[in-house]
């Protein structure tokens, strides 16, 4: 599943091209992937393309938003007009989300559940497993889509260390399970949690109640600190296509436990090795000699 680092990537890169085109027409393949009245958005213009925990908002004149979510095989893929006049330095083409070769294939694709057609261009949202939405929410019911969300992890104003503390202490679930509870804080998945912990010497496995402050504290600054370097590098997108123009990010290239079971602690002098064990049904990395 795409995580905030990838989600906010691909928000950064379509709020580049989207706003100030018209939404000129919507084909809807998939019913079930499409939420709201459709005659309701053709002929408004992109204002901006905003997010909040994993939801992107493509915001629309009007006081109408789009809200995507792309859950676990979600993919976005801006596809420019071919204008030969129109000279940009920006890519043709512009994916997030799940990588697959539909990012560089041809569209629409068998995944392709709904086109947006824009004045300059094509937005496709596929989707393999039809997890995911698009969805017409007018502006006076946002917040009853963010409800089952907590502030953004990185939100420092908000997840101040007395926050975080808080919001873990009273669980005896695994500390892993309760980072990932997004009514908690938003953002955080299985990728930069596993890191998040490693870093901060913290056994996944753990009862979060057992976590003193200055603990949650220290595991606090390390998910921020894999997060913000999930964000500088563009997220993680374990594929092929990495080096192609305005797709994919490079944190895969700087795990440090996700996905390297039975390979040597990263840590100088440890000489322990990463185990794997699954903890609700997810992969969880550690390094049981780093990691009380």
């Amino acid at each position: 599943m795409p995580e905030l680092p990838e989600v906010e990537t691909i928000r950064r890169q379509l709020n580049e091209v989207l706003p100030g085109q018209v939404i000129t027409d919507l084909e809807i393949v998939k019913a079930k992937s499409f939420i709201g009245d459709v005659h309701l958005i053709k002929g408004k213009k992109i204002l901006s393309v905003e997010r909040r925990a994993k939801i992107l908002r493509i915001n629309l004149v009007g006081n109408l938003n789009l809200l995507v979510h792309l859950k676990m095989t979600g993919q976005l893929i801006y596809v420019k007009t071919q204008n030969s006049k129109l000279k940009t330095k920006k890519p043709d083409r512009i994916v997030g989300g799940h990588p697959t070769a539909d990012w560089v294939g041809s569209l629409p694709s068998t995944h392709t559940r709904i086109s947006l057609k824009l004045t300059k261009g094509i937005l496709y949202f596929n989707d393999q497993r039809m997890f995911g939405w698009v969805k017409v929410v007018a502006e006076g019911d946002l917040e009853k889509e963010h409800l089952n969300f907590g502030p953004d992890i990185i939100d420092t104003k908000v997840v101040t260390p007395d926050y975080f503390y808080n919001a873990i202490h009273h669980s005896r679930s695994a500390i892993k399970l309760v980072i990932l509870d997004q009514k908690k804080m938003a953002g955080v998945g299985n990728i930069y949690a596993n890191d998040g912990l490693f870093l901060a010497g913290v056994n996944p496995r753990r009862p979060a109640a057992t976590l003193s402050k200055k603990e949650a504290k220290a595991l606090l600054s390390a998910l921020c600190a894999v997060m913000v370097k999930g964000l500088a590098l563009g997220g993680a997108s374990e594929t092929n296509f990495l080096h192609v123009d305005g797709m994919g990010g490079k944190y895969q290239e700087h795990f440090l436990v996700y996905k390297k079971n039975d390979e040597e602690c990263p840590t100088k002098n440890c000489k322990g090795v990463i185990r794997k064990v699954q903890l609700g049904g997810r992969g969880t990395y550690f390094c049981p000699i780093c990691q009380k």
